[in-house]
């Protein structure tokens, strides 16, 4: 019997994994708690196989509860359940191993098939949380704290506010410098701690996606030095200087810019009508379309015939201003806007991989999608597609 612990200050959301798992109460024991508190307690009292955890919760919210099983049980694998999930914390997730994250609403089937090959794998590598995602994660929720990074028997730290990472210390190092030290290590401990009082000057400039990939370079060429001087005793100078050298005749690949401002090549909307077509399933659905930040259309399925090219171009209007809306009342950012009208319900989302609501980054995909139902279509299946569908569409964006 495995003991699942599932920590979410949402009762009802508790109710129904609980119910949900009835199925499986043969291998798989469920214990609740509303908070990292409650969390702890159980912890104590229990030899727990696997923590899904929220992160938005009172009295000790998710990140803490993170902080608590790296320094005191990094053997815990650990599932992150947020609203507010982007591709690139996923794939850094995925790369770096350690945690699963699932956005909400959660795909319930897919979360109880992670949950049990989870549980069942004997692959240490999945405990535990990485420094890159555990910072990637401050960042998506907008976090204001203190990291404690214990590495090497040496403790530094890593200053965060509203989720902008300010500055770094470790070990004589400040900055992005001690971030990328602290990068190198495999197995750390984290702790998290309220920013002190005194302002903390910001002394990183770069943006921490940057950091983290070029932190990534950085062990990559590590390792691949260790190994050429272990394999071949050649010194670690003359392996960089051979690599700088090859880089430099290294021919520049032709790239061209589409229609965000990203280099990539030719986009197949072929594949993005396709994906669109996954609507079509929806009872009430009535149009699709896939528009740029300025509101130009990109692709659409129509066979409601709706106008939908000048609907996308107001809605994108209406995204923009609620976006602006929440960021200033602090509450995060904005994704979802739904139009109720006398005979049809209007959906309008935004992906945006860049952390200000307002730009587009190269790189990083931003669109805009818009979903039209009757005023009888089945409305909580169009938003958990939605969900999904754009996700796949930002593939052909960036």
């Amino acid at each position: 019997m495995k003991n699942i612990l599932i920590i979410d200050d949402e009762n009802s959301l508790l109710f129904s994994m609980k119910e949900g798992f009835e199925p499986y109460n043969k291998q798989l024991n469920i214990l609740t708690a509303n908070n990292g508190l409650e969390a702890i307690d159980i912890l104590k009292a229990n030899s727990v196989d696997l923590v899904v955890t929220d992160l938005k919760m009172p009295e000790m919210d998710g990140f803490e509860v993170i902080a608590h099983l790296s320094a005191n049980h990094n053997n815990i694998p650990i599932i992150v359940m947020t609203a507010f999930n982007t591709p690139e914390i996923e794939t850094q997730l995925s790369q770096s191993g350690p945690v699963t994250i699932f956005e909400k609403p959660v795909d319930f089937d897919d979360f109880v098939k992670t949950v049990i090959e989870t549980v069942n794998t004997e692959n240490g590598n999945l405990s535990g949380i990485s420094l890159s995602s555990f910072l990637q994660l401050l960042e998506s929720e907008q976090k204001s704290c203190l990291v404690a990074v214990r590495a090497n028997k040496k403790t530094g730290q890593i200053f965060f506010s509203k989720g902008e990472l300010l500055n770094a210390i470790y070990d004589g190092l400040r900055g992005e410098d001690a971030v990328y030290k602290m990068l190198e290590f495999q197995e750390v401990k984290l702790g998290l701690k309220k920013l002190p009082d005194k302002t903390i000057r910001k002394r990183i400039k770069t943006s921490l996606m940057q950091i983290l990939l070029e932190g990534t370079r950085r062990v990559d060429e590590l390792n691949s030095i260790n190994d050429e001087e272990n394999n071949t005793g050649e010194d670690p100078g003359e392996i960089i200087q051979k690599e700088e050298n090859n880089e430099a005749v290294k021919t520049e690949e032709e790239t061209k810019i589409n229609i965000h401002g990203n280099e990539k090549g030719d986009q197949n909307m072929g594949d993005v009508k396709e994906i669109l077509g996954k609507f079509k399933g929806i009872e009430g659905f009535m149009a699709a379309g896939i528009f740029t930040p300025q509101g130009e259309q990109v692709e659409e399925i129509n066979p409601g015939e709706i106008n939908i090219a000048e609907l996308g171009s107001l809605a994108n209007d209406v995204l923009l201003k609620a976006q602006k809306a929440t960021d200033i009342m602090g509450v995060g950012r904005g994704q979802l806007v739904h139009i109720e009208a006398p005979k049809a319900h209007i959906l309008a989302r935004c992906l945006n991989e860049s952390t200000d609501f307002a730009a587009t980054t190269p790189g990083r995909a931003h669109v805009h999608m818009v979903v039209v139902l009757d005023q009888e279509g089945n409305l909580a299946m169009s938003k958990m597609k939605l969900a999904s569908i754009i996700q796949e569409v930002a593939e052909e964006f960036r």
